[in-house]
């Protein structure tokens, strides 16, 4: 029974860490809340007929992050996106060892640095594809690369009248004269087992061998969704019922807590009558 009492312990307070770590990031742009999912300990007697001996207990079998669509706040940003549908955005932080560090989020919140890069709050770069020419319905086929605003300018800022973003991702430049010209698309990224990304902080995700390799495309394409200018995707988090989850996450807590102190009294007594005896 203490085993028992002692897997039910470990497994809410293990609920509890998630349901903590989904109240904390409910303000968290592009955040996905994650569920702790359990699966029982059957009993492994070889000489006991099936269900006449009780289970061992449970242990957590997963933690299984949702992706459900947040809801998109109106933010008025220019360089702010969110995605409607499928897809992540990725980003690129350059490292001193020179290899580009990857990870993938939906969280659109973005900026344009000093050197006309299009970043997040953190400094990574946004990834996306060139243009062909003057359409914007071609695309370069090869890997995507960091998006840069002022190459479409020449490098000074201060011919950007304003800055605009398709729903198939393409960014272009409206220059004082009046002239448009096309920037590049905004890549996003789909993998064979989404939920299976690791998680980086700040809703970073990082790739791992369960989720399978990045595939980039072009929003709109391919079942990817569309991008959606001036608006951020918000944390998918029901704080309400977060908030019941965690009641029962301390119930079964509680619970378990108070049977492993009748099972550890039960077995003191047991040993003080055997040493009395």
């Amino acid at each position: 029974m203490m085993r028992t009492s002692l897997t039910g312990l470990v497994g809410a307070s293990r609920d509890l860490s998630v349901v903590s770590n989904n109240l904390a990031n409910a303000k968290t742009v592009g955040f996905k809340r994650s569920v702790a999912q359990f699966t029982d300990v059957m009993a492994s007697s070889a000489s006991a007929r099936p269900g006449t001996e009780a289970g061992h207990g449970a242990l957590t079998n997963d933690i299984r992050r949702s992706t459900a669509q947040g809801s998109l706040s109106d933010t008025g940003s220019s360089l702010d996106l969110a995605i409607l549908g499928g897809g992540l955005f990725a980003f690129q932080q350059p490292s001193a060892e020179g290899e580009a560090d990857i990870s993938y989020s939906r969280a659109g919140r973005l900026t344009m640095n000093a050197a006309g890069d299009v970043v997040d709050n953190s400094g990574a770069q946004l990834l996306g594809f060139g243009l062909v020419g003057t359409g914007t319905s071609a695309m370069v086929t090869d890997q995507p690369k960091p998006l840069n605003i002022l190459s479409a300018v020449g490098g000074d800022a201060t011919k950007i009248r304003s800055i605009s973003v398709a729903p198939n991702g393409v960014i272009n430049v409206t220059t004082n004269t009046g002239t448009l010209v096309p920037v590049g698309a905004v890549a996003v990224a789909s993998f064979t087992n989404e939920t299976a990304l690791a998680s980086a902080g700040s809703a970073k995700l990082k790739i791992t061998e369960q989720s399978g390799p990045a595939t980039y495309h072009q929003p709109t394409r391919d079942g990817m969704g569309d991008i959606k200018q001036g608006a951020v995707e918000e944390a998918n988090v029901d704080i309400s019922a977060e908030m019941l989850r965690m009641i029962q996450a301390q119930q079964a807590y509680n619970g378990n807590a108070r049977a492993l102190q009748t099972g550890s009294e039960m077995l003191r007594s047991a040993v003080e009558t055997l040493t009395r005896g």
